[in-house]
C-alpha cells in the first residue's frame, strides 16, 4: 500500500521522526516547486541565490557545503543563475579563488519572490498556531543546525 500522505501502510516507520520529516519535506518541496514554476525557478536555485545574497563573496565550495551538495552538483546551479543574470563570479581576495555575488537583478528577483515564499510558509504551517510554527522551526534547527 503506497500512501505518502498518511501513516497507513508505513508499518515500522509509522510515528518515527525521520519518516515524518521525509513526508514533510516532500510536501514542502512539492508546494515550493509549484510556487516557483511560473518564475522559472527551482528550490535549489532559490537556496543558492539566497545564500549568496546573505554571504556576498562566498566561495563556490563554501556555497556547495552550505547547501549540502558536492561541488559538481552546485556548479550547474551557479551556471544557470549566471546565465539568468542573477549571479556573478568575481576574483576572490587571493586572486586564485572566485567569490559569488548577487547581481542587482538577483537581489530584485529575491525581493519579487519574498511574498511568494511568505504565502508558501503560510500554506505549510496552516495547521499550526504561530507559537507552534516557531517551536517547530526551533526544533528543526536543533535536529539540523546551521541551516
Amino acid at each position: 500500500m503506497n500512501n505518502d500522505e498518511g501513516q497507513n501502510g508505513s508499518g515500522l516507520l509509522s510515528g518515527t521522526v525521520s519518516y515524518g520529516l521525509k513526508r514533510a519535506y516532500r510536501r514542502v518541496i512539492r508546494d515550493l516547486e509549484e510556487a516557483l514554476r511560473p518564475h522559472d525557478f527551482t528550490p535549489p536555485l532559490l537556496a543558492a541565490l539566497s545564500i549568496v545574497e546573505a554571504n556576498p563573496g562566498i566561495a563556490p565550495a563554501h556555497l556547495a557545503e552550505a547547501m549540502g551538495h558536492g561541488r559538481s552538483r552546485a556548479a550547474p546551479l551557479l551556471d544557470r543563475l549566471e546565465a539568468k543574470g542573477l549571479l556573478e563570479r568575481r576574483d576572490g581576495a587571493d586572486r586564485r579563488s572566485l567569490g559569488l555575488h548577487p547581481t542587482p537583478e538577483g537581489v530584485a528577483m529575491l525581493q519579487r519572490l519574498r511574498p511568494l515564499l511568505q504565502a508558501h510558509e503560510g500554506r505549510i504551517t496552516a495547521g499550526l498556531g504561530a507559537a507552534e510554527a516557531r517551536g517547530l522551526a526551533a526544533l528543526l534547527e536543533r535536529v539540523a543546525p546551521g541551516g
